[in-house]
């Protein structure tokens, strides 16, 4: 089904160590979530002496990658866009085969990690540091950005490509060395793109990689003294050991994490555009994104209608095979995935929730070999139930009435998460008034929660970030470390 061929899975040497490919003494197989009896590569698993030996190749190269004129740097990441660009469809399905992304998604997913990748390229040339006017007539007042130095990259598997893009590209653009440990379900994504940035000309020791296991490599990640700066995109438990591993060590830290994103519908909001925006946030992608949404409050006198528009929309989705281009909604990711899944929508059926559409148990592994899943539409649920509480990461959402904005607005922000939210209305006041109350990192109008765009900072608050931002000039600050210079003109 996944029909791999020209796809690199490099027969298990899939370490990228000083820009030698290598292998390990153990590999691990992955297997197409929509045809789990369909193989689709053999990686090695990393050990710790990989890792030292990355970070001595990154602080090796360190000095002279950093020494490279900015403009050269922006022109490798342009030429791997062009490469990446020409290689879409393979990438794309790769990217499905990694994780089961339905195949028109994931081509749209490619694409952005293109116009990524030409973004930072460009980035690069955009004016660096500010001048300052001084105390005294013969002093000159300005800051230099200096890259960071050796920066560790870890990556999810829900988006195989993009994700890389946003860490990796201003990473090299501003002169950093990386370490780049990608999730075991995007191996194959990973060594796809890793070939392309050292086809497009990325030195040795500039970018190194390893496949492997997150929880056994990670306290070589985090233990090497030559680590600068780690950045990372995941869970809250994974992000929250990150952070404490390296607490005690001066490490620029940036983490991305969870959400339980909302949306709010008021009743002078369009209806059916709501419904369809909605459908949308919740279910594409089989609802493994961080910005998904999870939660909607509707004004009460429109309760009715909006979940008979909204369950139109769902049921309107076609699920099944991800390499069909009629697909909307492939597999979830992997069997642990489907079991996490599974698990909430059990804890629906026992705590008496009313399915709107979908199923009260997940049952679609049962005979069939892969990891799909019906999209599911909750009512009825408690506040304090964990289906309200914790991200699903699976394509379910809850519907819950309210009587008001006041209400709706009280209970959107009632989470430890704040990555993204959304309200449905057309009273420009209200709308304002959201903008500045939502408490979270992220806010639509009139638009679903999910997707994002290159040029414009992305992060959230509370417990979804460590309240640096990725992407748009945001990045570089991160990237990048400050000197502020007093520059004296001695008397002659």
């Amino acid at each position: 089904m996944a029909n791999l061929a020209g796809v690199p899975t490099s027969g298990g040497a899939t370490l990228l160590v000083n820009g030698m490919w290598t292998s390990s003494n153990r590999t691990f197989k992955r297997f197409d979530p929509a045809n789990l009896k369909e193989e689709t590569g053999t990686f090695a698993e990393g050990e710790a002496h990989h890792v030292q030996e990355a970070y001595t190749a990154a602080a090796a190269a360190a000095p002279g990658w950093a020494a490279v004129p900015p403009g050269q740097r922006g022109a490798i990441l342009a030429r791997a866009a062009e490469l990446l660009e020409a290689r879409v469809e393979e990438a794309a399905r790769r990217l499905t085969a990694d994780m089961g992304k339905a195949i028109r998604d994931a081509r749209g997913e490619v694409r952005r990690s293109v116009a990524v990748l030409r973004y930072f390229a460009n980035e690069v040339s955009q004016p660096m540091g500010e001048t300052y006017p001084g105390s005294s007539v013969d002093t000159f007042l300005m800051t230099v950005e200096e890259p960071a130095g050796v920066v560790c990259v870890i990556t999810p598997w829900n988006f195989p490509s993009a994700i890389p893009a946003f860490k990796l590209s201003p990473a090299l653009a501003f002169g950093n060395t990386v370490v780049w440990k990608p999730a075991e379900a995007a191996s194959g994504s990973a060594v796809l793109l890793t070939e392309i940035l050292m086809e497009a000309g990325v030195p040795p020791g500039v970018l190194n990689m390893i496949t492997g296991n997150g929880r056994a490599l990670s306290p070589a990640l985090t233990g090497d003294p030559r680590l600068s700066a780690l950045t990372f995109t995941g869970s809250n438990s994974v992000g929250l050991r990150l952070r404490q591993a390296v607490a005690d060590r001066n490490v620029k830290v940036q983490l991305e994490l969870g959400g339980k994103n909302p949306a709010i519908v008021l009743s002078d909001a369009d209806v059916d555009d709501a419904a369809t925006q909605i459908s949308r946030g919740a279910m594409l992608s089989t609802g493994q994104r961080c910005t998904a949404t999870s939660r909607v409050y509707v004004q009460r006198d429109v309760a009715q209608s909006f979940c008979r528009r909204l369950v139109e929309e769902v049921e309107r989705l076609t699920v099944g095979d991800p390499y069909q281009e009629t697909t909307d909604i492939g597999p979830l990711a992997s069997v642990e995935q489907c079991d996490t899944v599974g698990g909430y929508l059990k804890l629906a059926h026992d705590e008496g929730a009313t399915l709107l559409t979908g199923r009260a148990r997940y049952e679609d592994r049962d005979g069939d070999g892969s990891c799909l899943v019906t999209p599911t539409v909750l009512t009825g649920v408690s506040s304090d139930s964990r289906l309200m509480r914790e991200e699903i990461f699976g394509p379910v959402v809850v519907v819950t009435a309210v009587d008001d904005y006041e209400d709706a607005l009280t209970a959107a922000n009632d989470t430890v998460f704040g990555l993204s939210a959304a309200i449905f209305t057309s009273h420009i006041g209200t709308a304002m008034d959201f903008i500045r109350r939502s408490r979270s990192g992220l806010v639509h109008i009139n638009r679903e929660t999910a997707g994002i765009e290159p040029h414009v900072p992305f992060g959230g608050l509370k417990a979804s970030s460590s309240m640096s931002r990725e992407l748009g000039k945001s990045a570089r600050q991160f990237f990048t470390n400050s000197k502020t210079v007093y520059l004296r003109s001695p008397a002659e």
